[in-house]
C-alpha cells in the first residue's frame, strides 16, 4: 500500500484535505482509467483547509507511468517545472517553456504553453511533445509519504501519473 496527501484546488486557491491520508493500492497509480476516476471522486467528497507546499520549489521528472506501463525516459534529458505566481515555466527536456495555469473546481488546469523552438534529437522531441501534452491534461495534485509530486493526468487517448521529486 502506498499512502498519499491528496491536494484538492478550491476557487483559486491550493488546499489539502483536511486531515485525510488515503492509501491505495500500487495498482490506482498505475494510471488505469478507473483509478483516476477513483481518485478525482474521492478527492471531491473531503473537507478541505490547509495550502499546498508545492509552490516556489523547482521540480525534476523522476518517474512517468502512462496507461499503466513506465515510460522509459530518454537518458540525459531533464524535465523539470516550476509553479509559482499562477505560472508554470521549466524545460521540456530540449526546450524552456512556460504558460499558465488554474485551479478551480477542485482540479488543476495547465493553460497553453510557451516554448522555445531549439531542435535537439528526434526522441527528445518526441519525448517533449509528448511531456507537454500530459502537463496540459493534468487533472489532480498529490504527494507520497516521501514527498514526491504526483501530476495526474488525463487526455483523449492517454493518461498516467507524472512524478517529480525536489530538483538540488
Amino acid at each position: 500500500m502506498v499512502t498519499l496527501k491528496l491536494f484538492l484546488v478550491p476557487l483559486g486557491s491550493i488546499l489539502i484535505t483536511t486531515g485525510v491520508v488515503l492509501s491505495y493500492s500500487l495498482s490506482l497509480l498505475a494510471g488505469t482509467t478507473s483509478s483516476l476516476t477513483q481518485l478525482l471522486s474521492m478527492s471531491s467528497e473531503s473537507s478541505l483547509q490547509s495550502d499546498i507546499a508545492f509552490k516556489n520549489y523547482s521540480w525534476q521528472l523522476e518517474r512517468w507511468e502512462r496507461q499503466g506501463s513506465v515510460v522509459t525516459l530518454v537518458p540525459k534529458t531533464k524535465i523539470s517545472l516550476r509553479f509559482e505566481n499562477n505560472q508554470v515555466n521549466g524545460s521540456g527536456g530540449c526546450n524552456s517553456f512556460n504558460g499558465s495555469y488554474n485551479l478551480v473546481n477542485n482540479q488543476l488546469s495547465v493553460g497553453a504553453l510557451s516554448a522555445t523552438r531549439m531542435r535537439c534529437d528526434e526522441q527528445v522531441m518526441n519525448q517533449e511533445s509528448q511531456f507537454f501534452f500530459a502537463l496540459q491534461s493534468v487533472r489532480c495534485i498529490a504527494t507520497d509519504a516521501s514527498g514526491r509530486l504526483m501530476l495526474f493526468y488525463k487526455g483523449d487517448t492517454s493518461e498516467g501519473v507524472l512524478y517529480f521529486v525536489k530538483a538540488k
